[in-house]
C-alpha cells in the first residue's frame, strides 16, 4: 500500500512539474509580448507618465491576449499604425461627449449592467491589449445594443469604437453587422428593441463579409437592408477587399444632417449626402451577425460625441477645444486623433500670433503626475504639428494644467473623457476658464429639478402646476412629482410618444408614456382625445382626428411599489375596477369626458409645450373576483384625476 501511495505521489509531482513548466512557458511568452505591446484604450493616468514619445511610433509586435484569468493565451496582433499613415485622415469627432465606455468598472466574466443582448456578453481582459473589452457572441445572429441612455444624439455627431474577431475562431461564413437605428418612440434602454426594431427601413447597416482567414473581403453599406422593404437601399458594395479583422480595427462614423461618412482605420469607406432620414435620425448603436456565424468578436473604447466643431469659427473666436486621444497614462497620441489635429493644423497656418497649446487631464491619479502628463501631451501635439504638418516651431508654445480646470464632472466616464482635452489658444483674451456648475449626485440628481426658472401654468385645467422648462410636472391626490427627463419622440406608424422619467433611460419605474397620433403624422399644436371620445364625433371614420392611442406608466405613490399608477383613462373615478364588470365579464366603464385630453400648445425650434388632464388607473390593489362558474380576478382601481404640464421639452 505504501509503495502504491509513493508511486501515486510521484506521478502527481511529475504532472505538477510538467504543468508548471508549461505555464512558465506561456507566462514568459506573454510577458515578452506585453513588454513590446502598444496600449489600446482611452487614457487613464498610470502611476508614472511615460516619457515624451517621438512623432513616429515603432512597429508593434504581435500580442498574445487571453479572454479571462483562466483562459488559454490567444495570439492577437495589435496592429501597426503610424502618424504618417493617418496624416491625411479627415475624421473629426464631436466635441461634446455623450457616451463613453471602456468597461473599466465592470466585473470580469459578467455581462455589464445595462448592456442589452440576446446572448451572453462577458467583459474580459485581453493580454496585450489594455483595458477591458466586451465579448460579442455572434452565434445564431445574437444581437447587442450598447448601454447608452441619451435619447438623442442630435443630427451632428460622431461614433467611434474598436472591434476585432477572435483570432482562434477563423471559420467560414462569418458576417458582422454594425447597425445605427432609431428607437422609434421607445427609450433607448428598452430591451424590446432587440427585436425587429433594429431592422426598420431607416436603419443604417454596415455589413462585413469575413473569410476563414480573418480577412474582410466585402463591405456593404445601406439603409433598411435588414427590413422587409425589398432589401432596402444600398450605398456601397465593395468586394475583393483584404481588410484584416483579427486585430483591433478602429471604426469611425460621422453623421451631419443627412450626410453619412464611415472610416475603417484611416481609410474612408463611405461618404453619402442623403443617407440619414431626418425623421428617424439614429440614436442606437447595435451589433449582430448572420445566423450562421459562430465566431466571437471583441468590442471596446466606444465613444459617441455631438457637436462636430466648426474649426474655422472657433479659430476666429480665439480658442479651439479638441478631445484628442492618447494611449493610457502616456503622452503618445492615438493615430485616430490625427484627423482632428490635421483640421487644427490648417487654421494654425493662418494664425498671425503665437499659438498656445494647453494639455488637460481628468482627476484620476496623482495631481503632480497629471500636471506633468498634461504638459508632455501638449509637447507631443506640438512635435506632430511641426514634423507632420510643417508648422513653424517658433509659432507654438505649450503648457500643462493637469486636472485643475475640469469642464465636466469627473464622476462619470463621459465627464472624465470630456476633461481629457487639448486646447489651442489663438487670442490671449480667449484663455479663460469658467468652472462648470455643480451637479447633484446620486438619487438627488435623478429627481432634481432643472436649474432654469420654473414656469407657472396659465391654463385653468392645470392651475397650480409649476415646473422648469424641459421637465414634466404631475399633480394629483395620489402623487405630486416633477419628472426631469421628458421628451416627445417620433414613434411607429405616424405616432409620437410623450415620455417622461425620474431617472434618465429608466422605463421600468417612475416613468409615464403617452402615445398619440397627429393628423397626417405631422406634429402640430392641437387637442388630442381618447378614441372613446373621438367615436362620438360625427366626423369619426370620415376624416382623420388627432388621437391618444395608448398610455402606460409605472409611478409609485405609496411607501412601497404596490399599488402604483399603471395607465390613464378618459374618465374620473375612485372605484375598484371590478365595479365596471358584469358577472359575464362585460365591461361597462364610465362615459369618456371631454376634459380628459392631451393639448400640444406650441411646437417651435425643436421644442414643445402643453398639458394633459386624464383619469388615473392603478394596479396592485386588493384582488376582487367576478363571475359564477368561471371567475376572473381584478386588482385595478381608479385614482381620480391627474394633471400634467410640460414646457419646452425636446422633440426628437
Amino acid at each position: 500500500m505504501k509503495t502504491i501511495l509513493c508511486c501515486f505521489v510521484s506521478i502527481l509531482l511529475g504532472i505538477s512539474a510538467t504543468r508548471a513548466q508549461i505555464l512558465k512557458k506561456i507566462k514568459d511568452k506573454v510577458n515578452k509580448a506585453v513588454d513590446k505591446t502598444i496600449d489600446k484604450t482611452i487614457d487613464k493616468p498610470a502611476e508614472k507618465p511615460a516619457e515624451k514619445p517621438t512623432a513616429e511610433p515603432t512597429k508593434e509586435k504581435e500580442e498574445e491576449p487571453k479572454t479571462n484569468e483562466t483562459a488559454e493565451v490567444k495570439k492577437v496582433d495589435a496592429g501597426t499604425s503610424s502618424y504618417k499613415v493617418y496624416s491625411k485622415f479627415d475624421f473629426i469627432p464631436g466635441k461634446t461627449i455623450l457616451y463613453f465606455d471602456n468597461f473599466e468598472k465592470d466585473n470580469i466574466g459578467e455581462t455589464p449592467e445595462g448592456w442589452m443582448t440576446t446572448n451572453v456578453a462577458e467583459v474580459v481582459k485581453i493580454e496585450g491589449l489594455e483595458g477591458n473589452w466586451i465579448t460579442l457572441n455572434a452565434k445564431g445572429g445574437a444581437r447587442n445594443i450598447i448601454r447608452n441612455k441619451k435619447q438623442s444624439w442630435g443630427d451632428n455627431y460622431s461614433v467611434e469604437f474598436d472591434i476585432f474577431m477572435d483570432p482562434e475562431e477563423k471559420r467560414s461564413g462569418n458576417d458582422l453587422y454594425i447597425i445605427l437605428a432609431n428607437s422609434m418612440g421607445k427609450l433607448v434602454t428598452d430591451e424590446t428593441l432587440l427585436g425587429n426594431n433594429l431592422f426598420n427601413e431607416d436603419a443604417i447597416m454596415i455589413a462585413a463579409g469575413i473569410e476563414r482567414t480573418g480577412e474582410v473581403f466585402r463591405l456593404t453599406t445601406g439603409k433598411g437592408m435588414g427590413s422587409n422593404s425589398a432589401g432596402g437601399k444600398k450605398f456601397s458594395d465593395e468586394q475583393g477587399l483584404k481588410l484584416l479583422i483579427t486585430m483591433p480595427v478602429h471604426i469611425s462614423i460621422c453623421v451631419q444632417g443627412k450626410r453619412l461618412r464611415f472610416w475603417w482605420n484611416n481609410k474612408k469607406m463611405l461618404d453619402v449626402n442623403s443617407a440619414i432620414s431626418p425623421e428617424a435620425i439614429p440614436n442606437l448603436l447595435a451589433f449582430t451577425a448572420h445566423y450562421n456565424t459562430n465566431t466571437k468578436f471583441y468590442l471596446g473604447n466606444i465613444r459617441i460625441a455631438k457637436d462636430i466643431p466648426d474649426t474655422r469659427l472657433a479659430f476666429e473666436q480665439g480658442k479651439i477645444i479638441s478631445n484628442l486621444l492618447f494611449f493610457s497614462g502616456t503622452a503618445k497620441l492615438k493615430p485616430e486623433s490625427m484627423g482632428a489635429l490635421y483640421d487644427v493644423s490648417k487654421v494654425i497656418k493662418d494664425a498671425t500670433n503665437t499659438v498656445k497649446i494647453i494639455g488637460h487631464t481628468d482627476s484620476d491619479g496623482d495631481d503632480a503626475l497629471n500636471m506633468k502628463l498634461s504638459n508632455q501631451r501638449a509637447e507631443t501635439v506640438k512635435d506632430i504639428l511641426v514634423k507632420e504638418y510643417g508648422i513653424d516651431e517658433s509659432k507654438l508654445t505649450t503648457e500643462g494644467r493637469g486636472e485643475t480646470q475640469p469642464i465636466a464632472d469627473n464622476k462619470s466616464a463621459e465627464g472624465k473623457a470630456q476633461n481629457r482635452r487639448v486646447e489651442f489658444i489663438f487670442k490671449p483674451e480667449a484663455d479663460t476658464y469658467i468652472k462648470p456648475a455643480t451637479t447633484p449626485s446620486g438619487a438627488n440628481a435623478k429627481a432634481s429639478e432643472k436649474t432654469a426658472k420654473p414656469v407657472a401654468s396659465t391654463q385653468p385645467e392645470t392651475s397650480g402646476l409649476n415646473n422648469a422648462p424641459g421637465t414634466l410636472s404631475l399633480q394629483s391626490k395620489l402623487l405630486n412629482i416633477i419628472l426631469p427627463f421628458t421628451q416627445i419622440m417620433k414613434g411607429e406608424n405616424n405616432t409620437y410618444v410623450l415620455l417622461a422619467s425620474k431617472e434618465e433611460g429608466n422605463n421600468s419605474e417612475n416613468y409615464l408614456q403617452i402615445t398619440f397620433k397627429p393628423i397626417a403624422g405631422k406634429l402640430a399644436p392641437g387637442t388630442y382625445n381618447f378614441n372613446e371620445l373621438n367615436q362620438k364625433n360625427p366626423s369619426y371614420g370620415i376624416k382623420e382626428l388627432p388621437e391618444i392611442t395608448g398610455t402606460k406608466s409605472v409611478l409609485y405613490y405609496g411607501a412601497g411599489k404596490k399599488p402604483y399608477i399603471s395607465s390613464f383613462v378618459p374618465f374620473f373615478s375612485t372605484e375598484h375596477e371590478s365595479k365596471y364588470y358584469a358577472s359575464s365579464f362585460a365591461h361597462n366603464p364610465p362615459p369618456p369626458l371631454p376634459e380628459c385630453k392631451l393639448v400640444i400648445e406650441s411646437v417651435k425650434e425643436g421644442k414643445a409645450s402643453g398639458y394633459f388632464v386624464m383619469g388615473i388607473k392603478t394596479e396592485g390593489n386588493s384582488p376582487v373576483k367576478i363571475g359564477d362558474a368561471m371567475t376572473r380576478t381584478f386588482t385595478g382601481k381608479y385614482g381620480g384625476q391627474m394633471k400634467g404640464m410640460f414646457k419646452d421639452i425636446p422633440v426628437y
